[in-house]
């Protein structure tokens, strides 16, 4: 068994809490766990890459409809404005999260580097894990729903 596979509820569970915590301090909306494996269009993502103790990378993705809702409320301006910046605000939500998970865990663990985020407005990982050595979290606010999946 791998380590995160025994650290797996705990690991999703700081997950689940990076995640609130962005969408509350950053965009000022609740954002909750999905328990169900909804049907998510994955036309923009956004990849964050873990070095160091933990290897591996954070992938958020969603709609274009949601990564613009998102846009506008992490910019705070409309559609119109926000248009432009969609990808650059989906990889800063991204940065944010894999940032967030990574606090939560042990000093080792936490010293891991992160990269610059990548983006794709190519099709996604669709509704099936990659690898073993995955989990997929989804996520919903304002009945907009997300994934995040987590690579090891």
């Amino acid at each position: 068994m791998t380590a995160w596979k025994a650290q797996y509820s705990e690991w999703a569970g700081r997950l689940d809490s990076a995640v609130s915590e962005v969408f509350e301090s950053m965009l000022e909306r609740n954002c909750t766990p999905v328990e169900e494996t909804p049907a998510v269009d994955h036309s923009i993502s956004a990849q964050i890459l873990f070095s160091g103790a933990i290897r591996g990378e954070c992938m958020l993705f969603a709609s274009r409809s949601v990564a613009q809702v998102t846009a506008e409320a992490l910019l705070g301006v409309t559609s119109e404005a926000a248009e432009s910046m969609v990808e650059d605000a989906i990889g800063e939500l991204c940065n944010m999260i894999a940032g967030g998970w990574k606090s939560k865990l042990g000093p080792e663990q936490a010293a891991s580097a992160i990269s610059p985020p990548l983006i794709s407005t190519l099709q996604g990982p669709g509704n099936v894990q990659r690898t073993e050595d995955s989990f997929r979290r989804f996520y919903s606010f304002e009945g907009h729903v997300f994934g995040v999946e987590m690579v090891f």
